[in-house]
């Protein structure tokens, strides 16, 4: 027999003389392919001791102030015979009673890999902190963006050629608005500035995670070549980034450089009312000295109180009924800050006014000494789609085929399924095992597997579903088995580019000119789930295919450089090693398909073995030495006699060694 020792925050708790810990260790199963968050699990009891009592807080006794909390997972660890065992979280699933005194806890302990879900919660990608990716939005860093990377945010920041409102074309011969990038030197077509939105690398996604939670990923994977020329587009919402949006920036506050009167903080630019006498105030009025449009902003308690446009100089009057202590702050900003991205006020008085009977009379008046200057910043994280962080990983998981296992110290090794195995050692277990009586099952698999994105509204891929019946880039893998289906679902949208073609040429006329159409059939901004690509290379246009960009002062440029983004993940058929797509699709820049998509790269193997006529669930029993128990990894092969076996559950009993494996053999 083995000792057994449960720690609860550091605590060792209690253990019933004859409780057997028993320890589920699986990753992944064949019952669950697509299983993303594994490692052990399994639930056992612990005496209500005065030990465990004091842990748990007395769970019980529900009159309890500041009781235990059990829907939150503590840290938990388990060592045998002084060795730790496993790291893991635990959490309390009930207490049983006896004759009305609390007689045992239950409770449930899991791989780390289980808190790291708890870790992510509800949390969303606008919760990273991407502010390293911040960058100013002027033309400097959308045109650098459209072929590099945009300055300051450490080769992270592109500004692909997707559209999120007009379905762009090219006829290089005819009219020239509604969509027509063809250069002419004519700013009202082409592609404007506004209708770019930046993406941001997936590796700082990633990095970002690690940050915000205090974990590492450990991964080859993540730190390879391809993985590096994975982004995600700044979609958040459908249509321009910046239109009918508060426009992100650190420069909308009016910057008040002197005060009269009482309740003004030029240092903060915040206006403080104090009720005295019954009187209120009654409004608010912020005179402007200014060239341009702008909309002048009252904030209250830091809330948005109400919003103003005008243009030139003119007075912009605010009706207010404050409340004793209401904290008033002005900001200004362009009308639709795509529109404009640096506005200029001259001048501002603001005059914070009462009316006690017929005359006004100003409470406070502040002023501003120098000229006040609208420029307008993308914050990435406020642009970032509305994805939950654990789905986010949980698609990468699912698409790459991705295992994810906890090592200590919050660290996670995380690779492919394939790469994982091949770390694994072979380890004779051939004396551990009963070989006299060993059951042979067949393996409980599904006569089809569907790999699929996302059921994308975008134009192109809406109309490739309809017509063949299938997503692109899906897959379905058909099998001569008897089973149900089985369905591996990627919370990304999987866009089908478009390589445009010249209309006049009687549309055979194919540019170079590679771009993405965020719209629906019916040519209305689309948002679905986070698109994710290939940032491949860049592209440089021929002259006879240049085309049109505006830039924020109205200029038409001739452009001829461009990211290729889109599914693969280099510039020439030659050079492609892979794509996103889970089949062969062909790829709209490339004209040709590849047999490098993400079944074959990251799933087949493990699908084919899975499938192989040879193969079989095998059920034995043993009992393993102590320091077997230690070692043991789930990506171990086990050698029994003279034949390997692949690891495919186990149940372990921690006490006596006793080992109940599912395996399967090595084909």
């Amino acid at each position: 027999m083995y000792r057994v020792d449960l720690y609860i925050n550091g605590q060792k708790a209690d253990l019933f003389p004859d409780e057997s810990i028993e320890i589920n260790l699986s990753v992944q199963n064949i019952k669950d392919i697509s299983k993303v968050f594994g490692g052990f699990t399994n639930s056992f009891t612990i005496p209500a001791s005065k030990v465990n009592n004091k842990i748990f807080k007395h769970y019980y006794n529900v009159d309890i102030d500041g009781g235990y909390i059990s829907n939150l997972r503590t840290n938990a660890f388990i060592e045998v015979n002084n060795n730790l065992f496993r790291d893991g979280v635990l959490e309390l699933e009930g207490v049983q009673m006896k004759q009305g005194q609390p007689y045992a806890y239950s409770v449930g302990f899991y791989s780390n890999v289980t808190s790291l879900k708890d870790k992510f919660g509800e949390d969303t990608l606008n919760d990273l902190d991407l502010s390293a990716q911040d960058h100013t939005y002027n033309d400097t860093n959308i045109e650098t963006g459209i072929n590099s990377y945009v300055a300051g945010t450490g080769d992270a920041v592109i500004y692909p050629m997707i559209t999120p409102v007009t379905r762009w074309f090219y006829n290089s011969q005819g009219s020239h608005g509604d969509g027509n990038i063809h250069y002419q030197n004519d700013p009202t077509h082409g592609v404007f500035y506004y209708d770019l939105k930046p993406a941001i690398k997936l590796q700082k996604i990633v990095d970002a995670i690690e940050a915000k939670y205090g974990i590492t990923f450990q991964s080859d994977f993540f730190d390879s070549a391809d993985f590096g020329k994975l982004f995600m587009w700044c979609h958040r919402r459908a249509g321009y980034m910046f239109k009918d949006q508060p426009n992100g920036s650190t420069n909308d506050v009016i910057n008040f450089t002197s005060a009269t009167g009482s309740g003004f903080n030029t240092t903060t630019d915040k206006f403080t009312f104090n009720q005295s006498s019954m009187v209120d105030m009654d409004y608010i009025d912020v005179a402007v000295t200014s060239t341009d449009d702008y909309a002048i902003s009252l904030y209250v308690n830091g809330e948005l109180y109400a919003k103003k446009e005008d243009t030139g100089n003119a007075t912009v009057r605010f009706i207010t009924n404050p409340n004793d202590g209401d904290v008033f702050q002005i900001k200004f900003s362009p009308i639709a800050a795509w529109d404009a991205s640096v506005i200029n006020l001259t001048a501002v008085t603001a005059s914070f006014v009462i009316v006690p009977i017929t005359t006004p009379v100003n409470i406070a008046t502040a002023s501003t000494s120098a000229t006040q200057t609208y420029t307008a910043d993308v914050i990435v994280a406020d642009q970032m789609p509305e994805q939950k962080i654990g789905d986010f990983i949980g698609s990468l998981v699912r698409a790459f085929n991705l295992v994810i296992v906890p090592v200590g110290n919050g660290k996670y090794d995380i690779e492919p399924l394939d790469d994982w195995y091949a770390e694994g050692s072979t380890r004779e277990v051939s004396e551990y095992v009963d070989t006299e009586e060993v059951n042979i099952n067949k393996p409980s698999l599904y006569r089809r597997i569907n790999f699929e994105y996302n059921e994308t509204g975008a134009i192109l891929g809406e109309q490739y579903r309809l017509q063949n019946d299938i997503g692109y880039g899906d897959l379905r893998a058909d099998f001569a088995f008897d089973g149900e289906e089985f369905n591996v679902e990627v919370g990304f949208d999987n866009m089908l580019f478009e390589r445009l073609t010249d209309t006049y040429v009687n549309g055979v006329g194919l540019t170079e000119i590679n771009v993405g159409q965020c719209v629906t059939r019916e040519l209305e901004p689309y948002i679905g789930q986070p698109i994710i690509f290939y940032a491949a290379g860049n592209l440089r246009i021929p002259l006879n295919n240049h085309w049109s960009y505006t830039d924020m002062n109205d200029g038409a440029n001739q452009k001829q450089d461009m990211w290729l983004i889109g599914n693969v993940n280099n510039p020439t058929a030659e050079t492609v090693t892979k794509t996103l797509n889970f089949g062969t699709e062909v790829d709209p820049y490339l004209l040709q398909g590849f047999a490098t998509g993400l079944y074959n790269t990251y799933w087949k193997d493990y699908i084919t073995d899975l499938y192989d006529r040879k193969r079989r669930v095998f059920i034995y029993n043993g009992q393993l030495p102590l320091g077997l128990m230690l070692a043991l990894k789930i990506n171990d092969k086990l050698t029994i006699g003279e034949r390997n076996y692949i690891i495919n559950q186990m149940k372990l009993n921690l006490s006596t060694g006793e080992a109940q494996m599912e395996l399967l053999n090595d084909v």
